[in-house]
């Protein structure tokens, strides 16, 4: 969730494929119909919106893209067991991954599994700073708040 008072919410485009309505599962249990608003095939992103009403949301990190070495942690739903934090670094910017055409990746060496693709990377203050759209070789994929902020853009 990235606004909760426009009930906004984004994750990987593979998720949502060529959907126009999905199901969204917040933390306690939910199932929220979303709309597809918008989708970015470059960078594996889409932007979602559901009914607000009792949502919480993470802010979109406004520093730009983050330092190789610093620290971050997914949030996820891996495998469907229910809501996952795992801890790393970020490893390296600007990367690229197969069956994604954005070359602007953050790749980092947080524990992710099946299931992890569309959750939250997010730097310890907190903020959102990418989506994770991959795991290739131990590694998660990201696309980054950059690629969240076309999609607002790409909304409005």
């Amino acid at each position: 969730m990235v606004d909760a008072l426009a009930g906004l919410i984004v994750t990987a485009n593979h998720l949502v494929a060529n959907a126009t309505v999905v199901q969204a599962r917040p933390q306690d249990g939910r199932a929220l119909d979303a709309v597809v608003l918008v989708r970015s095939e470059r960078d594996d992103v889409a932007l979602l919106r559901v009914e607000p009403g009792n949502l919480q949301a993470l802010t979109l990190e406004n520093l730009g893209t983050p330092d190789v070495g610093e620290p971050v942690i997914t949030i996820g739903n891996p495998q469907d067991w229910g809501q996952s934090v795992t801890f790393g670094i970020v490893s390296a910017l600007h990367r690229s991954c197969p069956g994604i055409a954005s070359s602007d990746l953050i790749q980092s060496d947080v524990l992710v599994s099946q299931g992890s693709s569309g959750g939250a990377l997010v730097n310890l203050k907190g903020k959102l700073i990418g989506v994770v759209v991959a795991r290739k070789s131990g590694f998660a994929f990201a696309a980054p708040a950059d690629a969240v902020r076309r999609l607002f853009a790409a909304a409005q």
